[in-house]
């Protein structure tokens, strides 16, 4: 009986399985392509990532404990992962996008600058904006390397006793009263208490 599967092992699924390892947990990893692959939303080369999410200011504190998470990766893995760049924000004062990267920034004291069209400008030559619209630098801003950050967090999980079976279609999820049964195209039977769906 495993303590848990998680299925799926792009950079979702390969997380979970590094921290559930990391815990000493018995896990399993199943993956209907390879590891890394390129049908998945953590495929290609690179995904900005940033702090100062419009979206919610509560999204802040997990950005900045995924972002530790991994520099200790990289550290462990001896792997670049993670290039701070810098990220510009550009549009309308009133852009519920602007509003909500300001609003994150300023409650979690995030280091940022709001521009004025001249001065993006004059610091971007490559982006004009309009005379109307700001630009809301945010410093720690950066790009992740995709496929590479997946590889390593599947080969820390892996380091930690955690399991991955890539190439493994899952054929049915079956939750039970204490457990749940997973059965795959390979006319296998897996058994957890609990599955972590990150498909």
């Amino acid at each position: 009986m495993l303590d848990a599967i998680v299925i799926g092992v792009g950079v979702m699924g390969a997380a979970t399985l590094w921290r559930a390892a990391s815990r000493g947990l018995h896990v399993l990893g199943l993956e209907r392509f390879d590891v890394p692959h390129a049908w998945g939303s953590s495929h290609g080369g690179t995904r900005v990532t940033r702090k100062a999410y419009f979206e919610d200011p509560r999204y802040v504190p997990m950005l900045h404990r995924a972002l530790d998470l991994f520099r200790e990766l990289e550290a462990e893995r001896n792997a670049r992962l993670y290039v701070e760049t810098g990220g510009l924000h550009v549009g309308a004062p009133g852009h519920p996008g602007i509003v909500g990267t300001l609003r994150s920034a300023r409650e979690h004291g995030l280091t940022h600058a709001v521009l004025d069209s001249a001065e993006i400008a004059r610091r971007f030559p490559a982006f004009r904006a309009g005379a109307d619209e700001i630009g809301v630098l945010e410093e720690e801003a950066g790009v992740l390397f995709a496929e590479r950050c997946v590889a390593a967090l599947a080969e820390a999980a892996l380091a930690r006793g955690a399991h991955v079976r890539a190439r493994t279609r899952i054929l049915s999820v079956e939750p039970r009263a204490d457990r749940v049964v997973v059965r795959t195209d390979r006319d296998e039977t897996f058994e957890a208490r609990v599955a972590v769906v990150a498909a």
